[in-house]
């Protein structure tokens, strides 16, 4: 039920998106920046599942730092 009530949600922040931020150019930066974040996270944590460390969260953390990190040396070099 609880997901029933849910499915509105989507477009309804579709919409809030188109009309509200649209001229936010740098809150829209920051939204998209952590959704990818969090997005190739989780890609990574299911391509790499065989690895067995106690610190489980390590490998998929680690991808998300070295693509900051080359987010961040792109925007230093100047290649956007």
């Amino acid at each position: 039920m609880i997901m029933f009530l849910l499915v509105p949600l989507g477009p309804l922040a579709g919409l809030f998106g188109y009309y509200v931020l649209a001229g936010h150019a740098a809150m829209l930066g920051a939204i998209m920046l952590f959704a990818s974040g969090g997005i190739l996270y989780l890609i990574f944590q299911d391509i790499a599942p065989q690895s067995k460390l106690k610190k489980h969260w390590g490998p998929p953390l680690g991808a998300v730092f070295g693509y900051a990190l080359v987010l961040f040396s792109n925007m230093l070099i100047g290649n956007s």
